[in-house]
């Protein structure tokens, strides 16, 4: 059986809490299934912050529900999911004309 193919999706999220929104987020990244490949935390005003994370996750995921089920924590303002379409296309096998 063929490896289910994986993309990557960047969240980008504001957090209430620095330390329990990123604990949650990348606790639920990893219950998940989802891969870590990067993870960013900047400062942000009043107490917030703004992490960024690259995930590898299953082609069959919706990015929104990825979104959606990130921001479920009230540490965490706000989450958005993108695809990453520049890494998935490199990592795309590329039809050569002959």
């Amino acid at each position: 059986m063929a490896a289910e193919p994986i993309r990557e999706v960047v969240i980008e999220a504001v957090l209430n809490d620095p330390y329990d929104g990123a604990i949650r987020l990348l606790g639920d990244a990893q219950r998940f299934g989802f891969e870590i490949r990067t993870f960013a935390l900047a400062a942000g005003t009043n107490g917030t912050a703004s992490a960024t994370i690259t995930l590898g996750v299953p082609t069959l995921i919706d990015t929104q529900v990825i979104a959606a089920r990130l921001a479920r924590h009230p540490a965490v303002q706000r989450a958005d999911a993108r695809a990453d379409a520049g890494r998935a296309l490199l990592d795309r096998p590329q039809a050569v004309a002959a």
